[in-house]
């Protein structure tokens, strides 16, 4: 008796298994992408300016001197002290929650050789909270960011269709993990990367056969 219940039980599974494969078709998912870049991205820097991190006595480092300090650095560097936005946003150098008075400052630049100048001013007091590039994708160039990824998918779905001894189908489902149409987006600048440079991504499913 107990061998028959164990029997129906195993039968039981392997025709739910082939059932749930009747329901779902082979498929293959795969993550391409394309690469653009914008040749003149804008550049923002961040800095905050305080005595925050200063060991000197107090009525050296007060904001002015310190303001003073920063401004003939800049200008040593050829940067106009009005470039600089202080306190650009609602909310500023309050959210960083030091003890000590201070100010932010955003500065913006589409040149290359003034934001490497900016980054490299040093003065008492400044700290660099962020340096990024701004990149903007309108709908003709996501078009063909779109072409050049889903035709990377193909390829790269059908190696595995290969390997797997099947044919690659039709395209079943397609991701777009962007959402950026028209927004300004915004990346770290990095030693490493083309600070122009967008990576737009696509999860997409092909049916097999």
């Amino acid at each position: 008796m107990k061998l028959r219940i164990r029997l129906f039980a195993l039968l039981l599974t392997l025709f739910s298994c082939n059932l749930r494969a009747q329901e779902q078709p082979n498929t293959i998912k795969v993550s391409a992408r394309a690469i653009h870049l914008d040749a003149t991205p804008l550049f923002k820097a961040t800095v905050s300016l305080s005595g925050t991190y200063s060991s000197l006595p107090p009525e050296m480092v007060t904001l002015e001197k310190l303001k003073k300090q920063y401004k003939d650095a800049l200008e040593a560097k050829n940067i106009a002290w009005n470039d600089l936005k202080e306190n650009p946003n609602v909310f500023g150098y309050e959210t960083l929650r030091y003890e000590k008075e201070g100010t932010l400052y955003e500065f913006r630049t589409e040149s290359v050789d003034k934001m490497k100048k900016f980054l490299q001013v040093k003065s008492l007091g400044v700290q660099v909270l962020n340096y990024d590039a701004i990149v903007t994708v309108d709908d003709d160039e996501i078009t063909q960011l779109s072409k050049k990824a889903l035709s990377n998918a193909t390829e790269r779905a059908t190696a595995i269709a290969q390997a797997m001894g099947k044919q690659l189908g039709e395209v079943k489902e397609v991701e777009d993990l962007n959402n950026r149409w028209g927004e300004e987006i915004v990346s770290t600048i990095y030693y490493d990367r083309d600070p122009g440079e967008y990576i737009y991504i696509i999860n997409v499913i092909f049916t097999v056969k």
